[in-house]
């Protein structure tokens, strides 16, 4: 995960992080480009939610349970038995409670949602992989992008600055169908409850010029 390639979810963590986690999680990002400048490998085991996220995309078509999938998942790692309940618990109260999909006929389009956005003058990319594409009651669709950290909640600016970055590098979805949720804060953004103020570019791009210089100053200590 280097700064200058990096998923939306990260970028927007340490955007708000905790001056410590940043820089911890920045000089572990940096030890690993080293480790593979050596030949060796930056993988760490794969993605730690991607199992989740496939087992909610499974409940929301109604193929399974995502309460009976989440205790299979932990039976088969326990490194899952921590925090997994924990989002299965926000992702439900939020299908239940806010997005309101429950006991709505939900299509999972097969097709993820992949994108990404380039800021050319900086030489980085903002990723977004994996995300969310259903079509409620044949009526209108959702992408829906997840933000997983423990660490820091996501704010509102934050939202609104992924739901940009969503509505930039998936230009061919409808900007109006694009969601975000924080399954451990049991929130979610959208146009309609958090709308974009106009200054998401700006702030955008001040915030990720901070995170790469940052980033070039702990690879010279």
């Amino acid at each position: 995960m280097s700064v200058l390639d990096i998923p939306l979810r990260k970028a927007l963590q340490l955007f708000y992080a905790p001056d410590s986690l940043r820089r911890s999680i920045l000089k572990e990002d940096i030890r690993l480009d080293r480790k593979k400048e050596t030949g060796g490998t930056r993988s760490r085991g794969g993605d730690f939610y991607l199992p989740f996220w496939s087992d909610v995309k499974r409940h929301i078509s109604g193929d399974s349970d995502l309460i009976q999938l989440t205790d299979d998942r932990i039976k088969s790692n326990r490194n899952f038995k921590r925090l997994y309940p924990l989002l299965r618990d926000g992702v439900l109260e939020l299908l239940s409670a806010k997005l309101r999909w429950s006991n709505e006929p939900v299509e999972i389009i097969p097709q993820s949602v992949h994108g990404n956005l380039r800021i050319e003058d900086f030489g980085g990319t903002i990723r977004i992989r994996d995300a969310l594409h259903a079509r409620v009651r044949g009526e209108y669709t959702r992408v829906v992008y997840p933000y997983f950290s423990e660490e820091p909640a996501l704010p509102e600016e934050g939202g609104r600055l992924g739901l940009w970055v969503m509505q930039q590098a998936l230009t061919e979805l409808d900007p109006s169908d694009m969601r975000i949720i924080d399954p451990l804060r049991r929130t979610f953004f959208s146009p309609q409850t958090t709308p974009l103020q106009g200054n998401e570019k700006v702030v955008f791009r001040e915030k990720y010029r901070s995170l790469i210089g940052e980033w070039e100053r702990l690879k010279h200590e």
